[in-house]
């Protein structure tokens, strides 16, 4: 049932029949300008899609998102080239001959460090368009299909090293359908856009979509909506790489993000722990360098790779946003398996699925516990620590949460139970930003003293005193190994990005 209501939100993500027309019209037009024009960087030009366009895997844009647009990526690639390579040139001779188009020189933006765009405005309420036109020479190193493309910083011209007709092919062997598929997904699109298509041989296999698609788009959306004012959003290319190799290929989307979520987050368990990563060329940091490379570049030495995650090691809060938003991805896809109600995936669309919000369902489960149980153990308060989660994103009322709280503690039993209990309702004053009495620091300082041996209550205690540290972090990981304590709401207390040291790979 889960599955088949993401299916419902996938297809009401992705970009409609008529828009992908329209965005196949405005590509070939381009196309065929770019294909008779002359340059002198080189000549014999093959201009191809490249993205989320070509992959299967674009969403709908998000109209509170500040690049709100369908963005089609192309590629102008010169695949022979004068004896005299410049960056510089082959740019302007791109750029030059789409301002030789009156229509497409009003269109187009500033120049961008690799590319040039066209913005197309919105028609009819419909979303709206650009652009990415990317200038590239056929390279003469590396793997097949290797193109060299040009870099502008401070202006200066620079070349650096891309694959995307290569990386197309290997997600292409990744994303593999059956004759029937096709045939159900051409049948379903016809039968639903008659209008457009006279025969339903006519509708385009760009269209179809697969389970591993279809997982990608909504992880693409709940991205986009989740970093809505904030910075460091991650790269689609990061997302579709990692899934690609991470899935099993007989999964259907909810697992499909499942297991995206549990490997990013696994590796970063694992690294904040030990400090080290085993490598396993999906996403590797050694050294002090994140690597997530283009799997087509297997066979080159690590240093010549396409790293997506470049950015990474200039800015470190990319990382740090990228495991922050899988984690949020996690908790939302858990509330949603719980409740049967898209909603609870955030992914501000229309409404799908049957059910009670998750906060009810929680509650509900809660006041089980507490009703039936004798003795109340840290062990069954998960639902607990879920609904502080929801109260931290402002998913439900804290009053509630906080009874609940409460009444944990007064049905715990005497000791450790007892004091997790009070952590617990003490975290909650935290989370919703109320500073703590002198009597209540001095009744967590006695939780402290209580329980010094056990470096799960030093962490909570530091925490909510606020001088917890990295180190407390790494040994209550060290204690809890059948845990991922970085998921545990009052963690969510410690503001402070990670420090990874310059570890080796091993």
């Amino acid at each position: 049932m889960s599955n088949q209501i993401l299916l419902q939100v996938a297809q009401y993500l992705d970009i409609s029949p008529t828009d992908f027309k329209i965005a196949q019209e405005r590509f070939n037009a381009v196309k065929n300008w770019l294909n008779e024009g002359t340059y002198r960087s080189g000549y014999l030009p093959d201009v191809y899609l490249q993205g989320s366009f070509r992959l299967g895997t674009v969403v709908r844009p998000y109209r509170k998102d500040k690049d709100g647009n369908f963005d089609i990526d192309q590629v102008c690639e010169l695949t022979k080239y004068n004896e005299s390579k410049s960056s510089e040139i082959l740019k302007n001779d791109i750029g030059d001959r789409l301002k030789e188009n009156s229509d497409y020189e009003r269109m187009m933006d500033e120049e961008g460090k690799r590319c040039w765009t066209i913005e197309y405005a919105t028609e009819n309420n419909r979303p709206g368009f650009h652009i990415d036109i990317l200038p590239a020479l056929k390279s003469d190193e590396g793997t097949l299909h290797n193109i060299d493309i040009t870099h502008k910083e401070n202006n200066v011209y620079t070349w650096s090293t891309s694959n995307p007709k290569g990386y197309y092919l290997w997600f292409k062997s990744k994303n593999t359908y059956s004759t029937s598929f096709i045939e159900s997904q051409r049948n379903a699109i016809f039968n639903a856009n008659r209008e457009l298509y006279e025969r339903k041989e006519e509708v385009p296999k760009q269209l179809f979509r697969t389970s591993l698609q279809r997982a990608i788009q909504i992880m693409k959306r709940h991205r986009d909506v989740h970093f809505v004012n904030k910075d460091f959003k991650p790269i689609s290319i990061i997302i579709t790489t990692i899934t690609t190799q991470v899935y099993n290929a007989e999964s259907n989307i909810v697992e499909i993000i499942d297991q995206f979520v549990n490997y990013a987050l696994s590796r970063n368990e694992f690294l904040i722990k030990n400090g080290y990563l085993n490598k396993d060329n999906i996403l590797d940091y050694s050294n002090g360098k994140w690597l997530i490379p283009n799997p087509v570049d297997y066979a080159r030495p690590e240093s010549e790779r396409e790293n997506f995650a470049d950015k990474w090691n200039i800015e470190s809060k990319l990382a740090n946003a990228f495991f922050e938003w899988c984690q949020q991805l996690k908790r939302d896809i858990n509330s949603f398996k719980k409740s049967g109600l898209s909603d609870s995936l955030d992914l501000k669309t229309k409404s799908f699925g049957t059910g009670e919000k998750v906060d009810k369902v929680l509650i509900k489960e809660t006041d089980k516990i507490l009703e039936n149980g004798i003795g109340i153990s840290s062990s069954n308060n998960r639902e607990l620590l879920e609904l502080i989660h929801l109260g931290i994103e402002g998913k439900t009322e804290w009053e509630p949460v906080k009874e609940l709280a409460e009444r944990y503690y007064h049905k715990a039993d005497e000791g450790e139970s007892k004091d997790v209990a009070k952590v617990n309702y003490y975290q909650i004053a935290r989370h919703r930003g109320k500073s703590f009495s002198e009597e209540a620091r001095a009744d967590i300082m006695d939780v402290l003293s209580r329980n010094n041996n056990s470096a799960s209550f030093v962490l909570c205690c530091n925490l909510l005193l606020g001088s917890a540290t990295q180190q407390m972090i790494r040994a209550c990981m060290k204690e809890f190994n059948y845990e991922n304590i970085l998921e545990w709401p009052i963690l969510r207390l410690y503001n402070r990005p990670f420090v990874l040291e310059n570890t080796v790979e091993v």
